[in-house]
Order: C-alpha cells, then sequence, then structure tokens
C-alpha cells in the first residue's frame, strides 16, 4: 500500500509539473505593460524574460515600489508605435489611461488586456489572480495573494488607542477620496474612521477648504509625493487656514507609492499608516 501511495504521489507531482510546463509553454512571452499598476503586477508575477516593456512610470522612483526591477526592461511612455515595435503577444493597460493607444493597438490586432483600478482588497486579489493567468503564472498569483491575505489577518489588530479618531485626506487641487475607494480600504483596514466616508464622500471628488476645516478631522494625510512639488496644484496645502488648524502634530505624511496602485504590496501602507499614527517612522 504504501508504494501504491508513494507511486500515486509522484504520477501527481509529475503530472503538476507538466501541467505547469503546459501552460508556461503557451503563456505569452513578450509581455508589454502600459500603465503603472500594470507594471507592478506584472513584475511581480512574470517569468524572466517573459516582460519586455513597462511604462515609465514604473522606473519612477517617486511613483514606484519596484523602480530597481526595471532595470534591463525596455520603458514605453504608452505610445502606439513604440509598442507595437516591440511585437508583443500581450498587452496590459489600466482601463482609463492611454485610451487613444490602446484602441488603436486593438485595431492592428493587438491582444490588449485592461484592468480596472482596484478599489478594495478584494479587487487586488482578483486582480492578482487575473495577471496571473494571463502570464500562465497561476500558481505565483495564488501564493502572492495568500500572501496579501495572511499580513491583512496580521494587521487585523487595528490601533486600538486610535479607534476613535477620524482620518482625512487632502492632495494637489483640494482632491479627498471617500467610500469605494483604495484610500477608504486602506484607512479602515489600519484601524482609524474615515473622515471621506464620513462626510458621505464617493469616489474622489475636490473638496472645499472651508468644508475640511468644519469637518475638522483628528488628523489629515498628506502623501509625500504632493508635499515634495513645487506647483500652483499642492499650493492649497500650504494655505494659511490649513497650517492654523492642521499643524505639523496632526499632520501624517504617507508614501504615496503604496496608495497608488491596488496590488499585493499595498498592505505596506496599512503597516506604514498605523506606526505613523503612533508617531514612528518606518523605512521604506
Amino acid at each position: 500500500m504504501w508504494f501504491r501511495c508513494a507511486g500515486r504521489s509522484v504520477l501527481l507531482s509529475v503530472a503538476v509539473l507538466a501541467a505547469s510546463a503546459y501552460a508556461m509553454a503557451q503563456a505569452p512571452q513578450r509581455v508589454v505593460s502600459m500603465n503603472l499598476c500594470t507594471d507592478q503586477l506584472a513584475m511581480l508575477l512574470a517569468e524572466p524574460g517573459q516582460l519586455v516593456s513597462v511604462s515609465f512610470l514604473a522606473a519612477d522612483e517617486t511613483s514606484s515600489l519596484m523602480s530597481e526591477a526595471t532595470a534591463g526592461l525596455a520603458i514605453n511612455h504608452g505610445l502606439a508605435e513604440e509598442i507595437f515595435r516591440l511585437e508583443p503577444d500581450l498587452v496590459v493597460a489600466g482601463k482609463y489611461t492611454t485610451r487613444a493607444t490602446v484602441n488603436l493597438l486593438k485595431r492592428l490586432g493587438e491582444r490588449v488586456e485592461e484592468f480596472d483600478p482596484a478599489r478594495n482588497f478584494d479587487d487586488i486579489a482578483e486582480r492578482t489572480l487575473r495577471m496571473g493567468e494571463l502570464l500562465g503564472r497561476r500558481q505565483a498569483a495564488q501564493r502572492a495573494v495568500a500572501e496579501m491575505e495572511r499580513e491583512l489577518r496580521a494587521q487585523s489588530d487595528g490601533l486600538p488607542e486610535a479607534g476613535r479618531q477620524t482620518l482625512g485626506s487632502y492632495g494637489s487641487n483640494s482632491f479627498t477620496s471617500g467610500k469605494n475607494t483604495l484610500e477608504n480600504a486602506i484607512v479602515k483596514k489600519s484601524g482609524v474612521r474615515h473622515l471621506g466616508e464620513e462626510i458621505g464622500v464617493a469616489g474622489t471628488i475636490r473638496l472645499p477648504l472651508e468644508t475640511l476645516i468644519i469637518a475638522d478631522p483628528d488628523r489629515l494625510l498628506i502623501w509625500n509625493r504632493f508635499a515634495a512639488l513645487k506647483s500652483r496644484s499642492v499650493e492649497i496645502l500650504s494655505h494659511p487656514a490649513l497650517d492654523a488648524r492642521f499643524g505639523p502634530e496632526r499632520r501624517l505624511s504617507a508614501d504615496s507609492r503604496y496608495w497608488l496602485c491596488g496590488t499585493p504590496l499595498t498592505v505596506g501602507a496599512i503597516t506604514r499608516l498605523k506606526a505613523a499614527a503612533r508617531g514612528k517612522e518606518i523605512d521604506p
């Protein structure tokens, strides 16, 4: 009986390996990504040499958590002519970006798969698994999702000492977010109340400064990429009324790279937000 069981285990292992090899043989071999979020999902999951090009944002260390992983990859700017010359057998893109290029590539007969932005961690799991299927990397995607879910469970203790706090956010051009956004999912997973949801905001909207001041959240979140910019779009962040109400002790600075795209790496935003609320710093 032992020999029969052992033999069956060997046969099953061989079958799994054969299925994996077949899936990889059928997988696309020249993949191009045109969107920061699909860039990072593809870089997380692709076999070496399978991904040939990513967007210029993926190589920007202020926008991407995986900028170092772009070494050796062609950098594209979402232009149809540069992508067509790469002779891809799969192009992955965001649903709401580079529309002219996506439409032209489709008319040229290229295979283009589009991804909606992730609004919560269930979406992240779904997008990750879908990318794994497209790349023939199902098991790698399943491992990434399982690790993300394990980390989320580890974060479930929340922030007891900050549980009654409300966190607002303010970005360039007075934008803030509410329900059905990745920001909302991150904040709530951190054990903090989200101002956007509290005042009935859905999606991302422009919030008048007066409304923010009247709402008076306990803490105000400013992403570091906005704080570092020198443009008219971020002048609102240094408005005297904002400074008077939300001094340094009431502001939180967050690494915006963890908030821009929904990937398994987004769990890091929860860790950093909780640490910042406790007055601690975490190295990138």
